[in-house]
């Protein structure tokens, strides 16, 4: 999509996290892991079907008050049809790669997965709110608030995508970007205000995906944030250990024992320089071995 004759599309296309995962991109292993998911539902049978959607969807209900946290990721790799599925990994394929050659593969995937997350607790938040509107008020529309059941599930990997699209704003602003529909070319960063801006106009008018589009607000919102500050990114896959310590760990200096005397090493040296060293004793050469390895040790 007019992106090869940049020299960032050209830089060598990133690895996995490591391991058996080596081999292709983590960005590639998304693509890969969405559309398995999707064939596994669609072949499975509707048994299958069921029990992934049921288990695997989100919504307001399961966060608040069920507890499942674990769904804000699980979410992120179901699709409601055929064409969801291939939207949002047609946006992977575009703008994902530039964003792990920019972040690095482990980085990227904190912020593929953080960015759903945050699309995630934008649902909540917005349907929370329509809640209490309705509670408090009476209300029974509202811009940008969401008045849909709490049990509405949300699935897809919008959010992630969403965010993948503003971190290319910040990595490649000028890109020029040919679009299918409509068939015009626009700069990286208008196409990605562009797609927030429909956003957050069919949010503020209650649209038909306004659910959706309050995960998407939310995934942009993240990945405006994190592609600046990719540094917060570093501990998210720390669950049993924090690798801040082990980092400082590596930092702290060894204790080294201390080096001989000045003075004796002066008077070995003199030493040395007048008779040679063949005249020196078996403690001298050993406390002349002692400060040469202290010297280069330091």
């Amino acid at each position: 999509m007019g992106l090869s004759d940049r020299s960032y599309a050209r830089e060598p296309r990133p690895r996995g996290l490591g391991g058996l995962t080596s081999r292709y991109s983590f960005n590639t292993w998304l693509i890969i892991i969405n559309v398995g998911v999707f064939l596994v539902q669609m072949l499975g049978g509707q048994a299958v079907a069921l029990w992934i959607a049921d288990h695997g969807h989100f919504s307001t209900y399961q966060l608040v008050p069920r507890l499942q946290f674990w769904r804000l990721i699980t979410f992120q790799f179901l699709h409601a049809s055929f064409l969801h599925l291939a939207m949002n990994m047609l946006g992977l394929w575009v703008f994902g790669g530039m964003v792990e050659r920019h972040l690095g593969a482990r980085k990227y995937a904190a912020f593929y997965l953080v960015c759903g997350i945050f699309g995630g607790v934008m649902y909540v938040v917005l349907n929370g709110l329509g809640y209490g509107a309705v509670r408090l008020f009476n209300l029974q529309s509202a811009p940008f608030l969401l008045f849909n059941s709490a049990s509405t599930p949300l699935v897809g990997a919008s959010a992630g995508v969403f965010g993948v699209i503003m971190a290319c704003a910040f990595v490649a602003p000028n890109a020029m970007i040919q679009m299918i529909f409509p068939p015009v070319s626009l700069r990286m960063k208008v196409m990605a205000y562009c797609y927030v801006g429909l956003a957050l106009f069919n949010l503020m008018i209650g649209g038909s995906n306004a659910g959706g589009d309050a995960a998407h607000i939310g995934g942009a919102i993240a990945g405006y944030f994190f592609i600046r500050r990719s540094h917060l990114l570093h501990d998210f896959f720390d669950v049993l250990n924090d690798s801040r310590k082990a980092a400082s760990a590596k930092r702290k200096p060894v204790p080294t024992e201390p080096g001989p005397d000045q003075a004796e090493l002066d008077r070995i040296l003199a030493k040395i320089r007048a008779e040679g060293m063949g005249a020196l004793t078996e403690k001298e050469k050993a406390t002349l071995r002692s400060a040469t390895d202290s010297r280069r040790s330091a």
